[in-house]
């Protein structure tokens, strides 16, 4: 058995039918999106009073969670490793009967601490899909309306967002259909084949036709930018969507803040409010980017349980070329920012002031430990096999991360992530400019 140092959420994801892909390629250059102003304001009117629930629309498909399909595992190494190297194996049942139960899920679930949220088992192949940022379709999530689908998320570099589609956009039709979630989803499987949307634009007054191709596609989850606060004081924003996929990550971090170094950026908001973890490693070269201060001082400790300490392991500050010397880092979060996320927050702590360091949203998920996974040969177990400690050794967040006093703000379906309207990111520039929130 392999051990691989991964941090992961409990329910890992498949984006399927909600994809993206290349569309600039000549294959794909009859998508395109154009849009008329000037359009009659009634029909957007219908959305006003709808209530979204946006539980982490990156999540299309949850896996293995409640898995009942027979397969070739070995419950004896299981069963071993929740004696051994579990966080909390002094509490595992003694004498426990693993022989009956038909898939490793079920014999986690069963077995698992009252605590653990957490510990799963995933296909080899799913976890490749997973990690390697590749899915397939469209590549946005969307929430039925009266009159159409509100999309709630675009995911970067996929054909919805390379031909410009925008969350809060409406679609109205598809393929002459009336859109809903599932008319979209079905036809978004229907990989390589061009598809029509009429859509209308809330915020700008328009309305829009255009033609996208689902396909598989490679996807990004980072992505930088900088905004201005009412003051006009320049700030860095800085969207990550998950920290699975190290090697393309990193790059992708590296792109952002390279641009962030030129512009001499002292502030940031980093935006967390879907990632729901993946891998540590990624997740200290991230904090790396936030201090040129800190050089060789402790980031954060992975703490095992007493049998197993020699595994224990501290990552410390490195400084980049791109590192920043930050005064201020604002933190967008809902109780979907998991595991990794939380980790950089907590990591953060305790080298900037309460005011310098401000969580803006909802508290987070509540996820203060990791797993690294072994293999039977089919699929990957991931028990929770440490927790994660900052340089104060504290780790108690089990309930979450609490808000900054007073920055309590819904996520905002109405306007796109990263435009300084959205109703998170204006509470962060606000604050900037006022030591508040509202």
């Amino acid at each position: 058995m392999n051990l691989h140092t991964t941090l992961l959420t409990a329910t890992l994801i498949l984006f399927t039918a909600c994809g993206g892909g290349d569309t600039s390629s000549p294959k794909y250059k009859d998508s395109y999106l154009s849009c008329q102003s000037n359009v009659d304001a009634q029909i957007f009117n219908k959305t006003d009073n709808v209530t979204f629930s946006i539980d982490n629309p990156i999540n299309s498909v949850k896996i293995l969670v409640t898995d009942t399909t027979p397969a070739t595992f070995h419950q004896k190494e299981i069963y071993k490793l929740f004696q051994t190297e579990y966080y909390w194996a002094e509490e595992t049942q003694k004498d426990f009967n693993y022989s009956t139960y038909a898939s490793p899920q079920l014999l986690i679930n069963q077995l698992k601490n009252k605590k653990d949220r957490w510990s799963f088992a995933i296909t080899k192949e799913e976890y490749a899909n997973i990690t390697s940022q590749k899915s397939g379709g469209f590549g946005f999530k969307c929430q039925d309306v009266d009159n159409g689908c509100h999309i709630t998320y675009v995911r970067i570099d996929s054909p919805a967002d390379k031909i410009g589609l925008k969350r809060s956009d409406i679609i109205t039709k598809i393929n002459n259909l009336v859109a809903t979630h599932d008319t979209i989803y079905k036809i978004g499987k229907k990989l390589e084949k061009l598809a029509s949307l009429s859509i209308i634009r809330k915020n700008s007054n328009e309305k829009c036709n255009a033609t996208i191709t689902p396909r598989d596609y490679t996807f990004k989850v980072a992505k930088g930018r900088t905004v201005h606060t009412h003051k006009n004081e320049k700030v860095g924003y800085f969207r990550l969507d998950s920290f699975m996929g190290a090697e393309n990550i990193v790059d992708q971090i590296d792109e952002a803040f390279d641009n962030f170094k030129k512009e001499n950026i002292t502030k940031l908001v980093i935006d967390l409010r879907y990632n729901g973890g993946g891998s540590v490693t990624v997740a200290s070269k991230l904090l790396d980017k936030l201090s040129t201060t800190q050089i060789n001082n402790e980031q954060f400790t992975l703490a095992w349980n007493d049998d197993y300490s020699k595994n224990n392991e501290t990552y410390r500050f490195v400084n980049n070329n791109n590192s920043l010397d930050l005064k201020q880092i604002l933190f967008l979060t809902t109780q979907a920012s998991a595991s990794a996320s939380e980790l950089v927050i907590s990591a953060m702590k305790p080298y900037l002031s309460s005011e310098n360091i401000v969580i803006i949203g909802d508290k987070t998920h509540g996820k203060p430990v990791g797993m690294g996974g072994k293999t039977d040969g089919n699929y990957y177990y991931f028990l929770i096999n440490f927790v994660v400690k900052n340089s104060l050794g504290f780790y108690d967040y089990f309930e979450g991360i609490p808000l900054t006093a007073g920055c309590d703000i819904d996520d905002d379906p109405f306007h796109d992530m990263g435009d300084p309207k959205e109703s998170m990111l204006k509470a962060a520039l606000h604050y900037v400019d006022t030591g508040s929130c509202k």
